[in-house]
């Protein structure tokens, strides 16, 4: 679902998708078109949904690899059943470990201790539900700027101790996001051990070890953009475009049809699953990923 449905032109709200058979014709459509391997439910808040075992179940069935973003809203719930159905890894969004932390990020009504209580809650369930049932798990943290610094490292030093934590610069605060991770790193002895990108995407994210070599990632998003899509979008500058080309999104629009996007902002330019082959952007995507399989392999010297 898309929170710019009313500024972006979009011609269609999204619907819940159900695992029935033509969501496996869309996602094994997808797939094939783009060689792809690995399926994110992302948002809304994937717990929520009734049949979301069922949804891992049948993306397993057809061989691929399965993961999940939550706020942990039901995680507890439905990881027994996610787990058994082949859910690879899960990432949860967490915001503090008080109800005074949990305001400083999140809405106002979470000032009350009672609901901060039960947010908090919810999401170390979701997380000592999934370790416990074999799922890898990430715990999400964006960190703004340098006012936020003791909240992350009672976070990190919270959760890092049976997770692996992974810190998310703010594309909004830009250099201050930077330096308060780097903060962060300073307080919990975190040190470096490798650096990794995703080839055609926007994602660049390093790895180090703390907290008795606990995981812990630091992950930015790069400017990445398509070389035809976004050469003409209104976005396409330093302030207003959120998050740059970061993969392929699939939709169920709410008259039926499923839609294929490139653009968590431009929904608009999403197109009906039927005309993907005509559409271009198959031979886009497929394209710029090459180039930059090959651009950073000059650059770093290395590629997996």
């Amino acid at each position: 679902m898309s929170v710019y449905s009313e500024t972006n032109g979009v011609g269609f709200l999204a619907d819940r998708m159900a695992p029935d058979m033509s969501f496996r014709r869309a996602v094994r459509a997808v797939a094939s078109a783009f060689d792809a391997g690995e399926v994110h439910l992302t948002g809304g808040e994937p717990t929520l949904h009734t049949e979301v075992p069922a949804l891992v179940a049948a993306l397993t069935g057809m061989g691929l690899s399965v993961g999940m973003t939550s706020n942990g809203e039901r995680g507890r719930q439905v990881m027994p059943q996610c787990s058994a159905a082949g859910l690879n890894r899960i990432n949860v969004s967490v915001f503090g470990t008080t109800a005074e932390e949990l305001g400083a990020v999140q809405s106002e009504r979470f000032r009350s201790a009672g609901l901060a209580g039960t947010k908090i809650r919810a999401a170390e369930q979701t997380v000592r539900a999934a370790v416990a049932d074999g799922v890898k798990v990430s715990v999400n943290i964006v960190v703004p700027g340098t006012a936020h610094v003791d909240r992350v490292v009672n976070l990190v030093e919270s959760y890092g101790q049976f997770a692996d934590v992974r810190m998310l610069t703010s594309i909004q605060h830009g250099p201050e996001s930077v330096a308060a991770i780097s903060e962060v790193l300073a307080r919990v002895g975190a040190e470096p051990v490798l650096r990794t990108f995703t080839a055609g995407t926007s994602d660049e994210r390093t790895l180090y070890r703390a907290l008795g070599s606990r995981a812990v990632y630091v992950k930015r998003l790069l400017p990445v953009r398509l070389p035809d899509t976004c050469a003409s979008c209104r976005f396409n500058n330093d302030t207003d475009c959120e998050e740059g080309y970061y993969g392929i999104r699939l939709y169920l629009a709410e008259q039926g049809e499923y839609m294929v996007g490139v653009c968590i902002q431009r929904m608009d330019l999403c197109v009906p699953l039927a005309k993907l082959p005509k559409s271009g952007i198959v031979e886009e995507v497929q394209a710029f990923k090459d180039a930059e399989v090959r651009r950073l392999t000059r650059e770093y010297g290395a590629a997996a």
